[in-house]
């Protein structure tokens, strides 16, 4: 009896220890942010990360404007207003859609330092934003990144580039090189040949109809 008594004491400590474990556990589980959660952006937002890491998803929702410099996003990036990123790291996919009419729809352009998109950069259904070219007005994507010391010598984006139904400009003014396909259909129509300028691409297969 007295084995029995004594071997049921020290069981006690280690069940009491196992509960406060599972509790601390699940206190913890409760205080751990979601990582697939999105940040809806805007400017002060994008200035307080300025440099460091965006640890989640963002959007970037119809009527704002967003510079993005120097960042890491670790998620996608959905865009919907514009978008300026000047050496930014997108550890995701980039999606650009929608938005309004010509000249205040979304639109994503990329300035001074390259940028890197690990994952699809996808464009579609953009009458784009603001170019400052009256009835020419909107452009959905531009690539006016020309200074080598970014996080890439020149704008790279990992998977897929495709631009489809879109009467927004494409200009692409220096490089985007693209490790898989470039497709391009449906757009336009357009009535200035320099409204779609896909030659600073560089893709395994490019595709234009």
């Amino acid at each position: 009896m007295r084995i029995r008594t004594i071997l049921a004491a020290a069981a006690a400590p280690a069940a009491l220890a196992a509960v406060l474990l599972g509790t601390a556990g699940q206190a913890s589980a409760v205080t751990v942010p979601n990582p697939n959660s999105v940040i809806t952006m805007d400017q002060a937002k994008a200035d307080a990360y300025a440099q460091g890491i965006i640890p989640k998803s963002i959007d970037v929702p119809a009527g704002q404007h967003v510079k993005l410099e120097g960042v890491t996003v670790n998620g996608n990036v959905t865009v919907e207003g514009q978008l300026a990123m000047n050496g930014v790291t997108v550890n995701g996919n980039v999606t650009v859609s929608g938005g309004g009419p010509a000249g205040s729809a979304s639109e994503l352009s990329l300035f001074n330092n390259p940028s890197h998109i690990t994952g699809n950069l996808t464009i579609h259904d953009s009458a784009g934003g603001p170019n400052g070219n009256g009835d020419r007005n909107g452009t959905s994507f531009a690539d006016n990144a020309d200074e080598p010391w970014g996080p890439t010598p020149v704008t790279q984006v990992d998977g897929n580039f495709s631009f489809t139904n879109n009467t927004g400009w494409l200009y692409v003014g220096t490089q985007v090189h693209v490790n898989g396909n470039f497709t391009a259909s449906g757009n336009g129509p357009y009535t200035w040949p320099g409204a779609f300028d896909y030659s600073g691409v560089s893709a395994a297969h490019i595709q234009v109809s």
